[in-house]
């Protein structure tokens, strides 16, 4: 017998703690159900257990496509009339993210000693998401767990796409820009140098724009160390700064107010939030569990602050489309077709029809604002190199025209 701590919500929903004896894990939550109380949390006494979750990856994260694959795969093998503690064990073996791989082999032991699925993965919220856990709590409870994750598998690979869209449309022109920025200072160091030399042995005076160029480059050339490395020391102080909570929702208004990029922000975000709530409403979640969830999901701070809004309203017994309508942050489109939804008695379809109809919006700015930005960073960056050449030849016109 050995001896667990446990915590858990009894049958009025109060937290409860103790400490009990049990041949295991499994045994001991048993006994807790019969007792009527909801385990949440159990470990061992007298066990280093943060040693033991550092071990396992409690606290890490993995890349969604490694969460997309590995849901897949668990909805095959599902599907197929495998057991779920075997298929565990199969995907533990087959994937190849380390984090990933000690999470289901955990997961899997705690299947095998008697937990809910959703149960052991409530324990790794940077792996499995909010909606991944209500599905899952969901599918246990109906007996219909492959199709949740055959809808898991639908939302997860939309998500990663129009991530991956949105993401391609913000870093095309900073990639592009920052060769550019390359090219210039190779130029400034290396070329500009060699034209002072040829235009000073000529002994006329410099014109106002080569004198211009001239300073500029000595500057840089003088000062390069100092220019990148307070350069890369303020972006690594910047991209610290807007991983915090404060930083992110700063950087998340500014895009929104963009004349071209917050549109898009905007139009992502609403076909996340309709896909989201689609999902977790056709799965039987409730209204208010699904607009919970959906705040912790749609990654953006405008609309998770407008999502929390819409919570209280909603549990006030107003209307989905009628309190999103008074926020200012979603399309009319969306908002006009939501109510509909309301009306209908039909809103999970129409959620669906919401998101399919923005993300198609969103893949048609993105390549739309492809082509719009190429030819303007060609002229940015021709302008830029043509003037400086133009500056550097404008003595040798000068001495060809007196000659």
């Amino acid at each position: 017998m050995a001896e667990f701590q446990y915590q858990g919500v009894d049958k009025q929903g109060k937290k409860v703690t103790g400490t009990l004896e049990a041949a295991s894990e499994g045994d001991l939550r048993m006994l807790l159900r019969n007792m009527g109380v909801r385990p949440q949390k159990i470990s061992k006494s007298g066990v280093l257990n943060s040693d033991l979750k550092s071990l396992v990856g409690v606290g890490k994260s993995v890349k969604l496509e490694v969460l997309v694959s590995f849901t897949r795969q668990l909805q095959v093998l599902v599907s197929s009339g495998i057991p779920l503690v075997q298929a565990l064990d199969i995907l533990s073996e087959q994937t190849n993210s380390s984090v990933m791989k000690r999470t289901v082999t955990v997961i899997k032991e705690k299947v095998s000693a008697g937990s809910y699925f959703w149960e052991a993965i409530s324990g790794y919220p940077k792996i499995f998401p909010k909606i991944f856990i209500a599905l899952m709590r969901a599918g246990e409870a109906s007996g219909a767990m492959d199709q949740m994750l055959k809808r898991l598998t639908r939302y997860l690979e939309d998500a990663d796409r129009l991530r991956k869209l949105v993401k391609s449309a913000m870093l095309y022109p900073i990639i592009v820009v920052l060769i550019g920025i390359g090219v210039i200072s190779l130029m400034l160091v290396f070329v500009i140098p060699k034209f002072e030399e040829l235009l000073k042995s000529s002994g006329q005076a410099l014109p106002g724009p080569t004198q211009f160029v001239i300073t500029i480059s000595h500057f840089f050339a003088n000062n390069v160390l100092y220019i990148f490395g307070g350069v890369g020391i303020f972006i690594f102080l910047l991209t610290r700064y807007l991983k915090t909570s404060e930083g992110r929702a700063i950087k998340d208004r500014l895009v929104f107010q963009l004349p071209i990029f917050g549109n898009l922000s905007q139009k992502a975000g609403v076909a996340r939030f309709s896909r989201t709530m689609q999902t977790l409403l056709s799965a039987g979640v409730t209204l208010i569990d699904a607009i919970d969830i959906c705040k912790s999901t749609i990654d953006n701070a405008v609309l998770e602050t407008a999502v929390a809004k819409i919570r209280g309203d909603v549990e006030a017994g107003k209307t989905l489309g009628a309190v999103i309508a008074k926020l200012g942050v979603f399309p009319p489109m969306a908002v006009q077709m939501i109510s509909v939804g309301e009306s209908t008695g039909a809103l999970d379809k129409m959620l669906d029809k919401v998101a399919d109809f923005y993300e198609s919006e969103v893949e048609t700015m993105v390549n739309g604002l492809t082509k719009l930005i190429e030819p303007l960073i060609l002229v940015f960056l021709g302008g830029t190199v043509g003037g400086l050449m133009i500056a550097m030849y404008l003595p040798i016109f000068k001495l060809a025209g007196s000659a």
